[in-house]
């Protein structure tokens, strides 16, 4: 319009007029002849809709190039990211999430060599030696005193067993004397030599403490034995040993007692090994073990108690190779345990933090009048980014925990072949 106030023809274009969406950065200012007036009315209602058009315009470049860096409304520098919404998630992912899914190498122990079959399947937890000290203790068997044989058995007990296992060593008869003077004592007399404990060097010093000299009050042993045991679910896994030479001569009723703690709340096991017993003394102590759901031994040479022995050293070769597999699989469990826990913790904090970082990113940008366009986009991304952390997170505590389940089954057929 030629003669509208505040516009003149581009030199450079002589015979154009400017049509109504023409670039507002095209607009010439006059340089002269034109009134004060009239260049204060254009300046008032011309430069703020410059500003205006200049500022959308840089926006408009700085969105579509993505370049620089931003600050949000608490002066926190925010990455420039771009319209593309995939890029702008991106940009609030800041941790590495493999950290999250470390695994854990499970356990595999070796085992000793196969030996002889043993009997209780139970890793034993407490054993408690009771060891006869009867004056008829004193006797011979195969040049050596049974005495002298009870504490090489009572050492071999415990000898090998795993270094967790409680021993406790007791001895009874060993007050007053073998004679009718010296039976109210003797069979009063069950005297605890090592306290229940892992210490296995009190119980090598108790052994060295054992005399023959009275009666055989073989029923209270057993009480005094059941007193230290505790209660328990696993049948056998506490053991009472008893190393004797003759039945039960003080009145009591050992085998009332030693169903007694077979069947009760310890449902410990009482085996028995006799030294050079007669029939009839042989029956009564086999009763007991009977009873007690142990094994009975009468030794009566050298070889029966070398046999013997060998079955002892088998039997705590097995409970090693059993408390290594369970110390194993309870580490295992653990860990699998705690690399679930870790991965569940660590996405569970990386999807909070990107959420609310972008979510305070995309109100702060609202607020200073710069929304992000395609906010409601980026949210669904982010949304399906999340879903697919935490599933994965669900999948690696799964694969955990099957991985220490199957490291439980080799350990159990490493098990049964070694037995």
């Amino acid at each position: 319009m030629p003669g509208a106030p505040g516009f003149a023809r581009d030199p450079g274009k002589a015979g154009r007029h400017r049509s109504p969406d023409t670039d507002p950065m095209e607009l010439s200012w006059p340089l002269a002849a034109e009134p004060a007036s009239l260049v204060r009315w254009r300046g008032a209602i011309l430069s703020p809709m410059l500003f205006r058009h200049a500022a959308v315009l840089t926006a408009l470049v700085l969105a579509g190039c993505g370049g620089g860096t931003e600050q949000n409304g608490s002066g926190v520098k925010t990455a420039v990211t771009g319209v593309d919404p995939r890029a702008y998630v991106t940009s609030f992912i800041t941790e590495d999430v493999e950290a999250c899914f470390r695994s854990e190498q499970m356990e595999q122990p070796v085992l000793e060599a196969k030996g002889a079959p043993s009997g209780s399947r139970a890793a034993p937890v407490r054993v408690v030696v009771a060891v006869d000290g009867s004056g008829s203790m004193a006797g011979r068997l195969g040049g050596q005193t049974k005495l002298d044989l009870a504490r090489r058995a009572a050492l071999a007990f415990v000898d090998g067993l795993p270094d967790t296992v409680q021993t406790s060593l007791l001895v009874f008869g060993q007050q007053g004397s073998n004679s009718e003077a010296g039976k109210a004592r003797s069979c009063a007399g069950v005297d605890m030599l090592a306290p229940m404990s892992t210490d296995r060097a009190r119980l090598v010093d108790g052994v060295g403490k054992l005399k023959a000299v009275g009666w055989t009050p073989l029923a209270l042993a057993l009480e005094r034995a059941e007193a230290l045991l505790q209660a328990s679910s696993v049948a056998g896994e506490q053991i009472i040993y008893v190393v004797s030479d003759g039945e039960e001569t003080c009145g009591g009723d050992p085998v009332a007692v030693a169903r007694r703690i077979n069947t009760g709340k310890s449902r410990a096991i009482v085996n028995v090994i006799g030294f050079g017993l007669p029939s009839g003394e042989a029956a009564a102590l086999k009763a007991v073990a009977d009873a007690g759901g142990g094994s009975f031994v009468n030794v009566a040479n050298q070889a029966d108690y070398d046999r013997t022995m060998a079955q002892v050293r088998e039997a705590n070769r097995t409970a090693r190779n059993m408390a290594s597999l369970s110390n194993s699989a309870s580490r295992n469990s653990l860990k699998a345990s705690a690399a679930s826990t870790r991965a569940s913790l660590c996405v569970s904090d990386i999807v909070a933090s990107e959420s609310r970082r972008m979510s305070d990113d995309i109100a702060d940008r609202d607020k200073r009048g710069m929304p992000y366009p395609r906010a409601g986009e980026a949210l669904r991304l982010q949304q399906e980014r999340h879903r697919a952390l935490l599933q994965r997170s669900q999948a690696f505590s799964r694969a955990s925990l099957d991985s220490a389940a199957a490291a439980r089954e080799r350990m159990e057929k490493a098990d049964a072949a070694a037995r």
